[in-house]
């Protein structure tokens, strides 16, 4: 197992199943948006709490420009089941390959589940914060927020002629109802 990744590190790239039935790769993913990636394994007390808790904070995490995966290596089976019963508007990811360990994420034992990390991605696929493992969703959300907050706008590395254009197709898009 690789040691923990750290702020500022580089994101290792995955591409994994999803309970929504395509591949998602981590590299398409983060130029949209940050996204966090709840590393978890088994469906315990403690996970559907932490996933039902990543449900609640999900509107305000979208909010602040960022999106969620879960990533386990259990069977997408299994993940469809546990997105259905708890309700879940965000996919989870079967870990088949180990990517989990690339992030430093402690291997399950035969007796007890390996423990649940949190990992935030920037847009530039740069780790942005982690709690590895974590220890409390709730205080980690608001962590969470501050860390995109203090992010820069996504248009900000955009050329200005991309920025003037959308910005002269809005203005001229909304003036012209008036105009007519």
């Amino acid at each position: 197992m690789a040691a923990a990744l750290v702020v500022g590190d580089e994101a290792p790239n995955f591409d994994l199943a999803s309970t929504e039935d395509v591949v998602l790769m981590l590299r398409d993913e983060v130029p949209r948006m940050a996204v966090l990636l709840y590393f978890f394994d088994g469906d315990g007390d403690r996970v559907r709490a932490d996933l039902k808790n990543l449900a609640r904070g999900q509107r305000k995490l979208k909010e602040a420009g960022a999106a969620i995966l879960g990533i386990s290596p259990a069977k997408i089976d299994a993940l469809k089941a546990l997105q259905r019963d708890l309700h879940l508007e965000f996919p989870l990811l079967r870990d088949d390959r180990d990517f989990s360990s690339q992030y430093g994420v402690e291997a399950a034992s035969e007796d007890e589940p390996s423990p649940p990390a949190l990992y935030l991605v920037n847009r530039d696929q740069k780790v942005l914060w982690r709690a590895c493992p974590v220890t409390a969703i709730e205080s980690s959300l608001s962590e969470i927020d501050g860390a995109l907050k203090a992010l820069p706008s996504s248009t900000m590395n955009y050329p200005k002629t991309v920025v003037n254009s959308v910005v002269n197709w809005w203005v001229n898009k909304v003036r012209s109802p008036r105009a007519a």
